[in-house]
């Protein structure tokens, strides 16, 4: 009788968190980074930072605004190449 040796599965390479879904790399990438924009382009104003634009619409609207542009284009450029690479 032959002995079976067990073949050990090859170890599979963990995705990292921001890879997983696009929600965790929303969450992570994204998300900081427009709310970063936002205080830095509409709130900071003459070395402080300005809480009175967020009443106004036009700010709201800026912020979603960049956040439509900017999860469209990770996505495309660097979220599905990146996640591509961690699922093969």
């Amino acid at each position: 009788m032959k002995k079976h040796q067990a073949k050990r599965p090859a170890e599979k390479k963990h995705t990292p968190f921001i890879y997983r879904s696009f929600f965790n790399f929303w969450v992570a990438v994204v998300l900081p980074g427009t709310l970063l924009a936002l205080v830095i382009s509409k709130l900071y104003y003459d070395n402080t930072i300005n809480f009175e634009p967020l009443n106004e619409p036009s700010t709201w609207l800026y912020f979603v605004i960049l956040q439509i542009f900017t999860s469209f284009f990770s996505y495309i450029w660097v979220y599905s190449t990146k996640a591509k690479k961690y699922r093969e």
